[in-house]
């Protein structure tokens, strides 16, 4: 079985609140409570009653009026739709009306099968904007998460060296792979990767690599080349390529 649809009556004229009660129950609606102003119809809410639409008269007597109170249920319940109920046509207060973005208005004295038409109407409405939201919502959130994928790729380039050969160099954890795999090196032939990949692409003297090494007392040409001979070995003959006896270079992807 469907259920009714609940509707809140915000009506400080009771003949008239129970007089629209009674259409609403004709018409297979379910009132889901009165109130004569503000204060009354918040109790109702914060009881957890959720109404599906809301008829509110424009002139709501108290403190707040029944615009005013339309506005703040835009920004804290902005999924229920508000019908607004008047005897002034003035332009003036339509137009102040027109302001909450009401789903729609009715004159008093109202006919039964206007009410229908306009609480129908309000309803769809209603039904496509909150639709449209969702959409949207979704499609921001979308955005968000390609954002955040964006801002990772970014970072992660930021933080690695792609090599030549399938190589990868990971500045930040300073691990060299081969596809996926860490390729075991020794702190000596590490340092050289990291120094190499701090200019890649670019001829890095020798002299720079000894002290990258060696930064308290540099070993002299016969260590150095012990160590590069060695980390040689353990990858792609063609990684560093030696610049003209200048230096060395790590050859970038």
């Amino acid at each position: 079985m469907k259920n009714k649809t609940k509707i809140l009556i915000v009506e400080d004229e009771s003949i008239i609140a129970l007089n629209l009660k009674e259409n609403l129950i004709d018409l297979g609606y379910e009132p889901c409570g009165i109130a004569p102003n503000k204060f009354k119809a918040m109790k109702i809410l914060e009881n957890g009653v959720v109404p599906d639409l809301i008829l509110m008269d424009i002139y709501l007597k108290g403190p707040t009026t029944g615009i005013e109170f339309a506005k703040e249920l835009k920004i804290t319940k902005p999924q229920i739709p508000v019908i607004f109920l008047t005897a002034n046509s003035e332009i003036s207060t339509i137009k102040k009306a027109s302001e909450t973005f009401a789903y729609g208005y009715l004159l008093k004295p109202y006919k039964k099968e206007n009410l229908h038409a306009a609480i129908e109407i309000a309803l769809q409405k209603s039904n496509e904007d909150n639709q449209r939201i969702k959409k949207l919502d979704a499609i921001e959130n979308v955005n968000k998460t390609l954002t955040h994928q964006l801002e990772l790729s970014s970072e992660q380039k930021s933080r690695t060296v792609k090599l030549k050969y399938g190589y990868l160099y990971d500045k930040e954890k300073e691990i060299l792979y081969y596809g996926d795999e860490p390729v075991k090196l020794t702190t000596k032939e590490l340092k050289i990767i990291k120094y190499l990949c701090e200019s890649p692409g670019h001829n890095v003297s020798q002299e720079q690599l000894e002290y990258a090494i060696w930064q308290d007392e540099p070993a002299g040409y016969a260590a150095f080349r012990s160590v590069l001979f060695r980390l040689r070995n353990k990858i792609h003959k063609d990684l560093i390529t030696n610049q003209n006896n200048t230096g060395y270079k790590i050859e970038l992807f």
